[in-house]
């Protein structure tokens, strides 16, 4: 089974429109831009409740800017998600931090591959909470450019 869980930061491997930007800086009506970094709309779905959590008006259709303190803490949050996740935690307890009607893969589907999705999941959540706080250094805003 392929995992969608992966932060494409080529541009040129992005191979769908199904894909959700998030571009350092803010909002200039350009898209598919060197600097961005991408998921499949699948992948980063599992990080709306998180994201909700600090920015409520977010939908993943829309242009969503936010403030780089306000990623810092999204990021410490994903961070908490992947320790989260390292332990294992019954499929019962992940629906605290997953939004199974948001994401394309079904609760069944998530537990048949769990262990790979949890690994690939947390992978993902490295790379990503790794290049917010790298781009925060240099960015008041971050920006997601929805599907």
């Amino acid at each position: 089974m392929e995992s969608p869980f992966e932060m494409i930061t080529d541009v040129d491997k992005v191979e769908s429109a199904y894909y959700i930007e998030v571009k350092p800086g803010e909002y200039n009506a350009k898209y598919w831009n060197k600097e961005s970094v991408y998921f499949a709309d699948e992948a980063f779905a599992y990080f709306y409740t998180t994201i909700c959590k600090y920015v409520p008006q977010y939908q993943p259709t829309e242009v969503t800017e936010i403030k780089a303190e306000t990623w810092l803490r999204i990021s410490n949050q994903l961070q908490e998600f992947a320790y989260f996740l390292s332990s294992n935690p019954p499929m019962i307890k992940l629906k605290k931090w997953i939004d199974f009607n948001k994401v394309e893969e079904t609760y069944k589907q998530f537990d048949r591959y769990k262990h790979k999705y949890i690994r690939d999941l947390i992978n993902m959540i490295d790379d990503f909470t790794a290049w917010v706080t790298k781009v925060c250094q240099t960015q008041a805003y971050i920006t997601i450019l929805g599907t």
